[in-house]
């Protein structure tokens, strides 16, 4: 066979491959208004990114090994990574759901929440590239600090965001309220 043809074949095998893969039913869960406010109002991971890089540092398990305890301070390490590892995956589970709450957020009131598809997307794809690189990063042992500061700086952002958000919106919900009840005092009086 020529190469060419072989290329050819093995070209388009990988855009029917695509095709097949951007046809499939997107994994979006539905999230209600009581799921986007339960999002906000739970503690967030991100809030114990401090505790989590302070175990990662050598120096937090260093003096083991003066001591001639190599082995448990191995063992210390690894379960310390494992447990940022989790740590991570907990991060980005939240994040999710932030960007979902976004979507409902932004489907009640589009002008308070400017993010369109496109936008979601691409902060979806930066934040699930950035945890890919810190697990790699966390499982070769290397230092993973600036990587958790930007998720975390990303995932409190999108929460800010969300909580500006749906703040203005209770707002303008008890604003009308108060509104209403007005015109309907004065519809009632001048009866």
């Amino acid at each position: 066979m020529n190469f060419t043809i072989i290329l050819f074949i093995l070209l388009a095998i990988l855009l029917l491959g695509a095709l097949v893969w951007a046809i499939r039913p997107p994994k979006r869960k539905l999230v209600s208004i009581n799921d986007v406010l339960t999002a906000l109002s739970e503690e967030h991971h991100y809030s114990r990114l401090p505790q989590i890089l302070q175990a990662l540092q050598p120096e937090d398990t260093a003096f083991l090994s003066d001591r001639g305890f190599a082995p448990l301070r191995r063992k210390i390490r690894s379960e310390r990574g494992r447990i940022a590892l989790l740590y991570l995956d907990c991060l980005q589970e939240e994040y999710e759901k932030l960007l979902e709450a976004s979507r409902v957020v932004a489907a009640m009131s589009p002008e308070l929440i400017a993010l369109d598809e496109a936008e979601r997307f691409k902060l979806n794809l930066r934040f699930a590239l950035g945890c890919r690189y810190l697990r790699w990063k966390l499982r070769l042992g290397l230092e993973p600090w600036r990587g958790f500061g930007l998720l975390s700086e990303m995932a409190s952002g999108m929460t800010l965001r969300l909580e500006g958000a749906t703040s203005q919106i209770g707002e303008r919900a008890a604003w009308s309220l108060e509104f209403s009840s007005i015109l309907k005092g004065r519809d009632d009086g001048t009866r």
